[in-house]
């Protein structure tokens, strides 16, 4: 089903646009910004920096084109590309919900004389073939997500013939869940009973068009000292350990954001895992003390563990010897930085130990 250009308006015109050029030119391509024109977009809608320059689109809904018979448009046009001239952009594109005539198109082209900029138009046939590319988020604007989803519902209760039958299933119903949000997915799997999903971004920047967030309340009675400060390290620190909130000790879990995953739970278990190391992990890192006059007291090698941030600091785990350091760093260089140094020295022998220590 092709989007309805004609009918869309205004607002839902500049989403789609926004949310095609992100998939186009975001990453490699280049990093797109979608101006909020709410304070005057200065001659931008969106914003493409390349490492060839800057691209600016501009996006207007005329869906049955900019004829000069049509008071207002072509100046509304020609004073839009003036002002981005300021920014001086080596390509700057005009996008229109219509199919351009020759007249039309003449007068983009003539736009760029006097300017050293390429000036182009992304019309109708573009956009189609945009969203062509990218079918997902197309089936995200055009379907009717609550038909689609009663009916593959009914659909999984057919008989399944073979394996490969169930494999073309779930795969149907991943593409399924990827068009309910054009930012966000789920990524999910069945263990028994159990259906396990997976948040997952759809392109690069889903975090800054649709930020996610959390917001959890405990209950301050029921936390010990060990979970108070494990939850400090985690949170507080970004420090690369596992922890776990019991039904008693989390009083709700609020998430917000998109509409699919926004909601607030109670009576669960929260349970903060580290994430993935970062590339450095593994490498050579050493550990020095100091004197109160800046000369080497001591100085040992490790590897590093762990790199992190949280909301109270950043955090640095090294490890020396088969102990570790924890480092936690507070933003705040007012409050004082805290070491955490843990050891095993179970099945080491005396030499080593005597390291450790």
């Amino acid at each position: 089903m092709a989007i309805d250009w004609d009918r869309i308006g205004q607002r839902e015109f500049d989403r789609h646009v926004e949310a095609l050029l992100y998939r186009m030119f975001n990453g490699s391509a280049g990093k797109v910004i979608a101006v909020n024109g709410r304070g005057g977009d200065d001659g931008i809608d969106v914003q493409v920096s390349t490492d060839a320059g800057i691209r600016i689109f501009q996006l207007k809904y005329y869906p049955d084109g900019f004829p000069g018979s049509v008071k207002g448009r072509r100046s509304a046009i020609k004073k839009s590309f003036t002002r981005a001239m300021k920014h001086q952009p080596v390509e700057w594109t005009l996008v229109v919900p219509g199919t351009l005539t020759p007249s039309e198109r003449s007068f983009v082209d003539r736009l760029a004389q006097g300017h050293a900029v390429t000036v182009s138009v992304l019309d109708r046939p573009g956009l189609d073939n945009g969203f062509a590319d990218f079918p997902g988020l197309e089936a995200t604007f055009t379907r009717n997500q609550l038909r689609e989803a009663a009916r593959d519902y009914n659909q999984e209760k057919a008989l399944l013939l073979s394996g490969d039958d169930l494999v073309e299933r779930v795969r149907a119903l991943g593409a399924r869940a990827d068009t309910v949000d054009e930012d966000w997915t789920w990524d999910f799997e069945r263990r028994g009973d159990l259906v396990v999903r997976t948040l997952r971004e759809q392109h690069p920047l889903a975090h800054k068009r649709s930020p996610i967030t959390m917001r959890v309340v405990g209950r301050a009675t029921e936390m010990n000292t060990d979970l108070t400060a494990a939850l400090n390290r985690a949170l507080g620190f970004g420090i690369a350990e596992e922890v776990t909130l019991p039904p008693h000790v989390l009083e709700s879990l609020t998430i917000e954001g998109p509409e699919f995953i926004a909601q607030r739970i109670t009576d669960a278990t929260l349970t903060w895992k580290p994430v993935n190391p970062t590339a450095s992990v593994g490498a050579t890192a050493e550990v020095s003390f100091l004197t109160s006059e800046n000369t080497v007291a001591a100085r040992y090698s490790g590897r590093l563990h762990a790199v992190g941030s949280g909301g109270l600091g950043a955090s640095i785990e090294v490890d020396v010897y088969g102990a570790r350091f924890q480092m936690m760093l507070p933003f705040n260089r007012k409050t004082p930085a805290k070491i955490r140094f843990t050891y095993k020295l179970k099945g080491h022998e005396p030499a080593s130990a005597i390291k450790i220590l």
